[in-house]
């Protein structure tokens, strides 16, 4: 069984690496549009929490993605805060976003962080977004919102990530 990527010649250069097949569905379109877990979980803390404790959360949420990356470092941390600190809007009682609502500011929170994400990208790539490059944050939104929604339920049921959303244990909000 060949590796992930099998060097086609001696050199190493990018044209000369062969990508084997992903193993994203190609059946609406998810292949194109994947699920972005970190946003959800960005946008969860967010609404769950308290004020704006989450934003630093999401920050490190950002920098671990930013180290899996090839975009500069600091651009998935700058997004991830930006959506965290924008959903959070320092509100002194814990969210209650649950069930449909917190699908659809799940899904938002993807559409916009894809944005922001295009707009953070203009100094490396040296071009506006395009139109359609904006609107490719709509099914990413979309299956983000898809594939966290039982996720985040159970994330609900347990408690587990309460205490970084700033919430305590066992105390009625």
């Amino acid at each position: 069984m060949p590796a992930p990527w099998v060097p086609s010649s001696s050199s190493l250069s990018r044209s000369s690496l062969r990508p084997c097949p992903d193993a994203a569905p190609h059946i609406l379109s998810i292949d194109r549009h994947p699920p972005d877990l970190f946003v959800a979980l960005a946008a969860y803390l967010a609404l769950r929490g308290r004020g704006y404790e989450a934003v630093p959360w999401a920050v490190g949420l950002g920098a671990l993605k930013d180290c899996a990356s090839l975009d500069p470092l600091g651009t998935h941390a700058f997004v991830l805060g930006l959506v965290a600190f924008l959903l959070s809007s320092g509100r002194e009682r814990a969210g209650q976003a649950r069930g449909v609502t917190r699908a659809v500011a799940v899904a938002g929170a993807g559409a916009l962080a894809h944005a922001i994400y295009l707009v953070r990208s203009i100094p490396v790539t040296n071009s506006l977004p395009t139109a359609s490059s904006l609107l490719d944050g709509l099914p990413i939104g979309l299956w983000t919102a898809v594939f966290a929604f039982p996720l985040l339920g159970l994330l609900d049921r347990t408690g587990a990530l309460d205490d970084l959303a700033g919430r305590r244990r066992g105390v009625s909000p």
